[in-house]
This record gives structure tokens, sequence and C-alpha cells, in this order.
């Protein structure tokens, strides 16, 4: 793809590439985030309404107890007055009479027969209590007083003579063949839960409705800084056509555009991961404030600085791909090792994907006359070569050694070695052994590099194979 092509790519398809698929990948995380977090509301309404409807359940078995016990004792009591049985009878029954209606239960009183004692609703149990047999509800009741277990049944809400699922406790009064049934509604369990559930239904209403603000304010800004980012583009690659033109250097002007796609990869693939975190900060402090935990400044502090550096990180990138395409005048005393590791920050994506181990034997750094941006290009040019070649988990050694008179630095991969009838071609123009896959490759990367160290830093670029790795030599005049 010639230079004019490549400029029409871009200009086609820029508002894609800055605008467009930013804004997807925003929308399409917001979705997924609004998404899981309904999930894991479900689950966790789920879960706590199942914890909740069990701590119901037994304040309402500790409710029946304690008022079990508060009859017992006061029977206790009545049988140790020195009374005959009849008025002891009458006391208890008198005392049940005062507190028969409380809340949503009742308490009433049987015999052994069936007859109600002094209930509002019904004088037998047939009609107080829902069922076709008689002796059945009966059985049940007193074995329950005998067992001292709760019973289920459905009973009269003395309204409309409809009947509701209630649970009760029996306690038999001693010596007497009179039974206390103890009860509660368990429509309150059940009202207790709705309005539980409508609480949590309002907090995730709430939840997404914050979210899609969020969403919106975030695309807003997406929107803006891609903008932003695409006129930084168009200017690096107007700044860069015009340093062509004034070089007359055509061939050059292939590679470095060619390189400009891998390298706006890159920087694409760097920038994922501190977007992704900013965003995971975000939604979790959301999740925090929705499930109603507290948090406190220095957590917020602690987050807030999180985010600022995840910021400050992608204002570097912009920095560093800015400054690779300033066009240079003028050559420079530069440190060495600073521009190989600059280099290696662009290639961080590919090397963390294919698992390359650098390794690093650097002497002690010095200056030496170069223009950066063009040693840069060309640790790049040998590094991608490697990488390319290279199996997953492979090594590539970076070694710098410093001379009376020359600075070298020698590359050192695992990538299979070269054979005997490229050696001669390898550093060839347009001459490649990479599948026709790679749209940006060129055949120039080799070329480039070694017209850059000899022709312009005076240097030497040379390369060496064995078994089954290559070792590129760079010899710069000190």
């Amino acid at each position: 793809m010639d230079l004019k092509r490549l400029k029409t790519f871009f200009t086609k398809n820029l508002l894609i590439i800055t605008v467009i698929f930013p804004l997807i990948i925003i929308l399409f995380y917001g979705a997924s985030i609004s998404l899981a977090l309904k999930y894991k509301h479900k689950q966790y309404t789920q879960r706590e309404l199942k914890r909740y409807e069990h701590e119901l359940r037994n304040k309402h078995k500790n409710f029946l107890r304690e008022k079990a016990k508060y009859i017992e004792s006061f029977v206790d009591i009545v049988y140790e007055l020195d009374i005959d049985k009849d008025k002891s009878i009458k006391i208890i029954l008198k005392f049940i009479d005062s507190i028969k209606k409380y809340d949503s239960g009742f308490i009433f009183i049987f015999r052994e027969d069936g007859i109600v004692i002094k209930h509002p609703c019904a004088e037998t149990l047939i009609n107080l209590v829902q069922t076709n047999n008689r002796k059945t509800i009966l059985s049940k009741l007193i074995q329950a007083s005998k067992d001292k277990n709760f019973i289920n049944y459905e009973g009269t809400n003395c309204i409309d003579d409809d009947f509701i699922s209630k649970i009760g406790i029996v306690y038999h009064i001693p010596a007497t063949d009179l039974y206390i049934v103890i009860s509660k509604n368990e429509k309150d369990i059940l009202y207790s839960i709705n309005q539980k559930k409508k609480v949590w239904e309002e907090k995730l209403y709430e939840e997404s409705r914050e979210n899609i603000k969020l969403l919106f304010i975030l695309s807003i800004i997406s929107i803006i800084f891609s903008i932003i980012f695409s006129k930084i583009i168009n200017n690096l690659i107007k700044g860069y056509e015009k340093a062509i033109k004034d070089s007359n250097k055509a061939m050059f002007s292939q590679a470095r555009l060619a390189q400009a796609g891998e390298l706006l990869s890159m920087i694409s693939h760097q920038w994922r991961q501190p977007i992704s975190k900013i965003a995971s900060i975000a939604s979790n402090m959301r999740f925090k404030m929705m499930m109603g935990d507290k948090i406190d400044v220095e957590h917020i502090d602690k987050k807030l600085e999180e985010i600022e550096g995840h910021t400050e990180f992608l204002s570097e990138t912009i920095d560093d791909f800015r400054e690779f395409y300033k066009p240079q005048k003028n050559i420079e005393q530069e440190y060495i090792l600073p521009l190989i590791d600059r280099s290696l920050n662009f290639l961080d994506n590919q090397i963390n994907k294919k698992g390359i181990i650098i390794q690093k034997e650097f002497a002690q750094d010095t200056k030496v006359s170069i223009y950066p941006n063009e040693f840069m290009q060309v640790i790049i040019n040998i590094v991608q070569n490697a990488i390319d070649f290279s199996k997953n988990g492979a090594s590539i050694k970076i070694k710098t050694k410093v001379k009376e008179d020359e600075y070298i630095i020698s590359i050192t991969d695992e990538a299979g070695g070269i054979s005997d009838d490229c050696m001669d071609r390898i550093f060839d123009a347009h001459f490649s052994t990479k599948t026709s896959k790679e749209s940006t490759n060129l055949g120039l990367g080799l070329y480039v590099s070694k017209v850059i160290i000899e022709k312009h830093f005076s240097g030497k670029l040379e390369v060496t194979s064995q078994n089954n790795s290559a070792t590129f030599t760079i010899r710069l005049v000190r």
C-alpha cells in the first residue's frame, strides 16, 4: 500500500477508528455491567430473601415461645395459690381472655372434645380451623402440645370468614382438659418479604438509572477525547508527510507509515487496560453504594489516586506517540538505554501476548550522536521481527557494551535462525519471508534500519545466525 492509498484509508476510516469504535466498546461495556449488576442483584435478592424469611420465621416462633412461657408462668403462679381447682381455672381463663387478641394473632382455648372457650369468631374447632375431620385436627393440636412443636394450620381471620395460613404453639393447662393455642398469621411474613423486595427493586432501579447517566457521561467524554485524539493523529500524519516531502525519502515514508498502523494498534491495546480499570473502579464503588456499604473518605481518595495514575499513563502514551513522530532536523547527543526502553514500551502488548521474555544485559550508559526517533525505529524493527518469528514463551536478549570508540547493541532471538539463502538478502529492500497475511509488511524494516545505522549514523548493522537463533549487532560511533 503506497502513501496515497494509506492516507486515503486513514482519512475514510478515521471516524470509525477514533470515535465510533471506542464508543461501541464503552456502550458494550456499559450494557455488560448493567446485565451483570441485574444478575448479581437477582442472586443477592433471592439469597437475602431466603435469609430474611428464615429470620422472620424464627422471630415469629420466638415470639410464640415467649407468649407460651408468659402464660405458663401465670398458670404456675395461680396453682401455687391455695384455692380450689374451679376457681383457678376461672382466673386462668379470665387472664387468657384479657390477652387473647394481639398484633395479627390470637390466643384461644379448646377442650379435648373440640369445644372452643371464649373465642370471638367460633365456638368449635370445626368452625375455627379449616378441616374436614375434627378428630384429625384435635389429635394434631394435642400431639403438638405433647411434643412442644409448632403447628401450621388454616384458621379464620375473624373478618369475612376466610381462612388464612397460621403458625401456632399449643400449651396444655396441667390437671385439666384445656389446651391453649397461641397463633400468628403467616401473611405477616409474606408482607414483610414483599416490602423488603420492593425496597431492593427500587434500589436496583435507582442504580440502573445512575448507570445510564454514567454511561452517557462516559460516552460524551469518549467522543470528545476521541475527536481530540483524531486531530492529534491528523496533525501527526500531516507533519510526517511534510517531513517526507522536505527530505524526499519516499522509501522511508513507506516504512514509517506501515509502522504507524502497528504502533496505533499497540497504543490501542495499551489504552484498553487502564480504561477498563477506571470503569471497573467506578462500577465497584457504585456497587458498594448500592449494597449500602459505608465508603470512607480515605477509600475514595485511594481510588481517585488510582484513577489519576491510569489517566496519567494514557497521557504519557499519547506523548510517546507524538515524540516518536516529531520531525527531526538536527542530530542529538542522547543516552541509548532510555531509547531502548521506550522502543520496548511500544511493543509491550505483543511481548505480553506471546509471553516473550526480554533479557537485558546493559552496560553503563553513555551519550551517542544520533537521531533518537530513527534509532528507536531500528530497535522496533529488529525486535518486532524477532517477536513475529518467535514461539510463545521464547526469549529475546538485548545486550549493550561500551568501548572507547563505539557503542555496541546486540539483539539475540530464539526465532529459528536465518537460512543461508536468506542471509545474503536479509537487508535488501522489499525482501521478506513473512506471509502475505501481514498487511503492513512491506519488506523495508531491515533495509531502512541498515540505511539509518550505516548512512545516517555512520555505524554498522550486522547479522549472524547460529542454530536456533539470530543476532543483530548495532555498532554506533562514539
